[in-house]
């Protein structure tokens, strides 16, 4: 799996904590790669123990040889990987996955490719949404492509029309193969705890048995965690 988007800030290393996450509470085994030299946010939760292996150098070359060594490993490793993409190396990564054909290698080698697109509301919505019709246009049919609905900066869907509604995702439709929703939380309770728990580095499972914690602020991340895993659970 892999986490890509152009767009910087718009919840990319959250999704991917949420893949490692939701893959090891399945009890599959799961390696996390974070691609991202300047920030490496996916390393931040230490539970999951990230490798930070950048694909940009100090000079903002791609290494072609980073790329090739997380290809060689997704083939070669019987588990799942999930990579976060930073912003500055989504285009060489995603121009790997189309001009090398690695979503071939890896069939070839038993494994699936699942690109995970991110749109986001508000004022990202127009960007994030080409970003998810050029991954759509430009990836070969044989990578799965599942799309994050974040609504953290604004709603995706207007007064009338939803997502699934929309030309974008008409055009894309069969492309699509599933779809996670990120609900707008209420900043002083659901969305106040969860930037905490972001905060300190925590998964859910950690927050859950953290007895620092209030009871009601722990049950209010399993009623987050809740309908994430169950999306999840019937995309992948």
């Amino acid at each position: 799996m892999s986490v890509l988007n152009s767009k910087g800030g718009i919840g990319k290393s959250f999704v991917a904590s949420l893949l490692g996450q939701w893959l090891r509470d399945q009890g599959r085994p799961v390696v996390c790669l974070d691609t991202d030299r300047l920030n490496a946010s996916l390393s931040d939760v230490k539970a999951l123990q990230a490798e930070e292996i950048p694909i940009i150098d100090e000079e903002g070359m791609v290494d072609i040889d980073a790329i090739d060594g997380i290809v060689d490993r997704i083939a070669k490793e019987d588990t799942n990987f999930v990579i976060d993409s930073g912003a500055t190396s989504f285009v060489p990564l995603g121009r790997h996955l189309v001009t090398e054909g690695v979503a071939e290698i890896l069939r070839q080698h038993g494994k699936r490719l699942v690109a995970h697109a991110i749109v986001s509301g508000g004022s990202e919505l127009g960007h994030t949404v080409r970003g998810l019709d050029a991954m759509a246009t430009q990836f070969p049919p044989s990578v799965a492509l599942v799309a994050w609905l974040n609504e953290y900066h604004g709603p995706i869907d207007s007064s009338d029309v939803r997502f699934e509604a929309t030309p974008i995702y008409q055009k894309h439709q069969t492309r699509i193969s599933g779809i996670v929703r990120l609900a707008k939380l209420n900043p002083a309770t659901y969305g106040k705890n969860l930037a905490a728990m972001i905060a300190r580095g925590q998964t859910f499972a950690e927050a859950r048995e953290d007895s620092s914690l209030f009871i009601q602020t722990r049950q209010r991340l399993v009623e987050v965690q809740r309908p994430i895993w169950a999306q999840l659970a019937a995309t992948l």
